[in-house]
């Protein structure tokens, strides 16, 4: 069913207004599985987000997704007859009138289409001992930013935050016991493979991650990562080193600082 190069003006109409919608504490706008995000977008835009429940269940994914789709058939989410179908308008990239096999419900068809049609994205995967859950930011012009919260169990849960509200929200996720100091501590400089020993006293700090967040910024053609690990009383930041000996800082993070440094890792929206 996904038909991802595919975008009608109804589709570019939802997305605006789900934009405009955008608040500084938003409500979950839609929950999704990944079943029924692989029967929407397809396996590769799903797997953009990852799909927990998928990769660890024996499910054939095809299959999974055909039953998912039954469901958002059911529940009325996806229409397959051109009965009671809105008008699509043109297809924006062809001008020409679109063909669709099915059409979804509005909200839908907005969310899906900023998920797939951002400027820039911001991964981040946060590890909680066995468990790890993930937060994608989709990033579009004038401050546009569609959320989706990723959970161990499958579950895609969408917001739409004002972009002023993004750094903040970010801070809750990667310290989300709120161990970081009121203000910035020290920063050391180290090997990733002196990091790794255990032998100094940054390295043994760093052990004692409770919580370890790698953040992922995408841009065009470039890109970037930082790794962030939240202890028992405090919060330390630092480029993700690519060999053992690689130099790296380490920081300790206020409250405000760790703020600040998340708001740094977002695209200029002025750019986008």
């Amino acid at each position: 069913m996904p038909q991802q190069s595919l975008r009608t003006e109804r589709d570019a109409a939802a997305a605006y207004e789900l934009l405009s919608t955008a608040s500084e504490d938003p409500a979950v706008l839609a929950v999704l599985t990944d079943e029924e995000l692989t029967a929407l977008a397809g396996a590769e835009a799903a797997a953009l987000a990852g799909t927990p429940f998928l990769d660890e269940s024996e499910l054939e994914r095809g299959a999974a997704a055909a039953i998912a789709l039954r469901s958002l058939v059911a529940r009325g989410l996806v229409q397959l007859t051109d009965e009671g179908r809105e008008t699509e308008g043109e297809d924006l990239a062809t001008g020409a009138e679109p063909r669709r096999t099915a059409q979804l419900d509005r909200t839908l068809a907005g969310l899906l289409t900023l998920r797939t049609s951002p400027l820039a994205l911001v991964h981040l995967t946060r590890r909680v001992a066995d468990q790890t859950t993930s937060l994608l930011l989709s990033l579009h012009p004038h401050g546009g930013v569609l959320e989706e919260l990723i959970t161990a169990d499958g579950f895609h849960h969408f917001s739409l935050p004002t972009r002023e509200a993004v750094p903040a929200r970010l801070a809750r996720y990667v310290d989300a016991d709120q161990v970081a100091a009121e203000a910035d501590g020290a920063t050391t400089t180290a090997t990733a493979a002196e990091l790794d020993a255990g032998t100094t006293e940054i390295s043994r700090r760093l052990q004692d991650a409770r919580a370890l967040t790698v953040v992922t910024s995408a841009d065009g053609g470039t890109s970037s990562q930082l790794t962030v690990v939240a202890t028992t009383d405090a919060v330390l930041a630092m480029d993700t080193p690519q060999d053992a000996g690689e130099r790296v800082e380490v920081r300790e993070l206020g409250a405000s600082g760790l703020e600040a440094l998340l708001a740094a890792a977002l695209p200029d929206p002025a750019a986008l």
